[in-house]
């Protein structure tokens, strides 16, 4: 029995052994199938899920395809819809419209602009609206002829003495030399635009400056500050000629800061003629109260006598009336 239970123990061990050398043979083959599948899930899970995406886009794609083109019905309808609820359709034909007649307008003042008179009217009414925002109506005379010519401004600055302000629109020229396209076409037409510019520089120079009833400088009312600008960008040695023989060049943004400055000068005028006004009467008062003062006294000295011949009658009527009351008590004696 002991040796069957011995060789029993050793069957069994060697069947242990032989299930462990198998499970051990076995486990190395998982760990080598499993090290190739791990080795390799990346590209799998990257295929899989390629596929997947792949799929789902186009499934995505074929969905959102579907529902914008529903959508966009619906949005056009619910759109139109609410354009009409608000009026906003109507507003926008309006707007349309008006856009139309802007057009219409900008050609219409292309027209008048080609027009010489209609140009100069348009400077004149400009020149006119800054000068009424500036000084009081007895200081500005419009289209007033001083002798020499009639100015399309005049502001009386002292007493006989007009600053002469003329509204001049250059514009055939300068026109030109804006459309042109060519640097030698460009340069003819400015040329052309700068003599223009001169010419006008000279008449107002030779009409209004340093008259008899003009002040010494003038100021030339441009009305376009596009065309203004370009002069002093350009020529401003033309400005600076200008302005020594007398005569400003100025534009809409420009000649108000001018007027300011003459019309602070008005003032300043008005209130030294008032100090003179006000030291005059000072000097007039000061000789009164002088004079005031030796009436006082002369009435103080009348007062002063007057009291001193009553002192003096009042004695004589004392002493008459002493006299009078002794020639009584004598009287009575006698009797």
């Amino acid at each position: 029995m002991d040796i069957v239970f011995i060789l029993m123990f050793f069957v069994l061990l060697a069947v242990i052994y032989i299930i462990y050398r198998r499970q051990r043979e076995e486990i190395a083959v998982l760990r080598e199938k499993f090290s190739d599948v791990s080795q390799n899930i990346p590209a799998i899970v990257e295929g899989a899920v390629s596929k997947t995406f792949q799929s789902s886009a186009g499934v995505l794609e074929s969905l959102f395809a579907s529902a914008l083109t529903k959508n966009s019905e619906v949005i056009k309808g619910a759109f139109a819809t609410s354009l009409k609820e608000l009026g906003i359709q109507e507003d926008l034909g309006k707007l349309s419209e008006a856009s139309a007649d802007l057009k219409a307008l900008t050609s219409d003042l292309k027209s008048m602009f080609q027009v010489k008179q209609s140009r100069a009217r348009f400077g004149e009414i400009q020149l006119e609206t800054l000068l009424k925002d500036i000084f009081p109506p007895n200081r500005i005379m419009f289209q007033k002829n001083i002798g020499a010519g009639t100015p399309d401004a005049c502001i009386l600055v002292e007493d006989g003495k007009f600053l002469c302000v003329d509204s001049k629109f250059p514009l055939e020229n300068f026109r030109r030399y804006s459309e042109a396209d060519g640097e030698a076409e460009k340069r003819h037409h400015w040329n052309s635009f700068i003599k223009d510019l001169r010419k006008h520089v000279e008449d107002i120079r030779n009409r209004y400056v340093g008259r008899e009833n003009t002040l010494d400088f003038a100021i030339m009312f441009v009305p376009s500050d596009t065309i203004f600008y370009h002069v002093i960008s350009e020529e401003p040695e033309l400005v600076v000629e200008a302005s020594k023989s007398g005569v400003i060049l100025s534009s809409p943004s420009v000649l108000p800061a001018y007027l300011s400055l003459i019309s602070a000068r008005i003032r300043a005028q008005e209130i030294s003629r008032r100090a003179e006004e006000i030291q005059r009467k000072l000097g007039e008062m000061e000789r009164y109260i002088e004079n005031l003062e030796n009436d006082l006294e002369t009435l103080y000295k009348h007062i002063g006598n007057a009291s001193k011949k009553a002192s003096d009658v009042k004695t004589s009527f004392s002493n008459l009336k002493s006299y009078y009351s002794a020639i009584c008590r004598f009287e009575g004696v006698e009797e």
